[in-house]
């Protein structure tokens, strides 16, 4: 029987960085992941950033070095 699961590129919880802004996965999905900013909200950049939880494409995040 064929697996339709693809294997993960991120972990549930894992530490990432979108746009130098810190962030956890919540979820993964084909082509995007679910991720919440740690220290929201932004000083300053509330009309940038209006939600604590945004879906991303996978290209767009880092993992810190």
């Amino acid at each position: 029987m064929e697996n339709n699961e693809k294997e993960s590129l991120f972990e549930k919880g894992e530490l990432l960085l979108y746009d130098n802004k810190e962030c956890r996965v919540i979820a993964e999905y084909e082509r995007t992941i679910c991720v919440e900013f740690t220290h929201y909200p932004f000083a300053g950049e509330e009309e940038e950033y209006p939600y604590p939880r945004v879906i991303l494409l996978k290209n767009e995040v880092q993992r810190p070095s």
